[in-house]
């Protein structure tokens, strides 16, 4: 079969439903794009029924649909497993929790065609029409626990990529060597989207914001609590802290400091949002306080576990 000129890519570890829900949206947006395709799916070691699903859909259409079994836990290392066998010289990104809009690999395409300079592409991160309710919205505007993106209409330059919404061509993906293992889900937790921007920018590659490329993130319940929220943050300082090494125990005091300000100053205030966001920043500079110190006391390499 001649090389298709777009691989989609996915890792999802037991996320069945949703995963489902995203395979049956971008079917819709498969229909809409005249390039020719190809489906990776990397199941990250899932235990529910996730194998079964993606066997079924591999069978309806086994000439360009694939799955992938990386049993190592890791998002960025099933990431990779399937960048090194998509044959596609667009690699398109998107998550397992997300409702694929109906233009959106008619967007990736145009993104290739259009703008040859750029190396990679993401779009606006929106609800989904079905969840844009004055309640829902009032909820994930107060805990910010949806990776929501919007930077307008205008396509503009971006120092960033939404791991759910991203466009990479294969050569500037293998010039930086693709994701960081040590980051994102199943390791750190968080960051390995934003890291491959940054290794991309500084290897001189630039990067789109493409306002059609848009895409529609899933509201689960789970992520709009307290608990989710704490988890999140400390899993922020976690990737920093691998991302960037040990930066010392004075700089995060100094910004562990600077976020208990910042607290008071909005507890007295009293903007509850702002307030909560000011909580997250202080939940972060405290586990990376807490790894810093952890660190002097056993003299732990920067970027290890600790």
């Amino acid at each position: 079969m001649p090389a298709p000129e777009i691989s989609v890519i996915i890792a999802t570890r037991n996320r069945v439903h949703s995963l489902r829900r995203v395979l049956e949206t971008l079917e819709g947006a498969e229909r809409e794009v005249s390039s020719t395709l190809e489906m990776i799916i990397a199941d990250n070691g899932s235990t529910d029924a996730t194998p079964a699903l993606l066997a079924e859909w591999c069978q309806q259409a086994p000439k360009h649909r694939k799955m992938l079994h990386v049993p190592d836990a890791g998002k960025a290392r099933a990431l990779n497993a399937a960048c090194r066998i998509a044959r596609g010289s667009i690699l398109a990104f998107t998550d397992d929790d997300v409702e694929v809009p109906t233009n959106w690999l008619r967007a990736v395409a145009e993104f290739a065609n259009r703008f040859p300079s750029h190396a990679a592409a993401t779009g606006p991160v929106k609800l989904p029409p079905r969840q844009r309710s004055s309640d829902i919205t009032a909820m994930v505007e107060f805990y910010r626990t949806i990776p929501l993106f919007d930077l307008g209409s205008q396509p503009q330059p971006s120092k960033h990529l939404y791991g759910c919404n991203m466009a990479v061509r294969k050569p500037a993906l293998e010039a930086v060597s693709g994701f960081d293992p040590r980051l994102g889900p199943g390791a750190s937790g968080l960051h390995e989207d934003g890291d491959l921007a940054r290794r991309l920018r500084a290897a001189g590659f630039e990067i789109l914001y493409w306002p059609a490329m848009e895409m529609f993130h899933i509201v689960e319940p789970e992520r709009l609590t307290w608990e989710y929220f704490c988890r999140l943050h400390r899993a922020d300082a976690r990737s920093r802290w691998i991302r960037d090494g040990n930066l010392g125990l004075g700089y995060a005091l100094r910004h562990w400091l600077g976020a208990a300000a910042v607290l008071g100053l909005w507890t007295v205030v009293g903007n509850r949002y702002r307030r909560m966001r000011a909580r997250g920043r202080l939940l972060s500079h405290t586990e990376y306080l807490r790894l810093c110190w952890a660190a002097r006391r056993s003299k732990v390499p920067c970027g290890k576990d600790v």
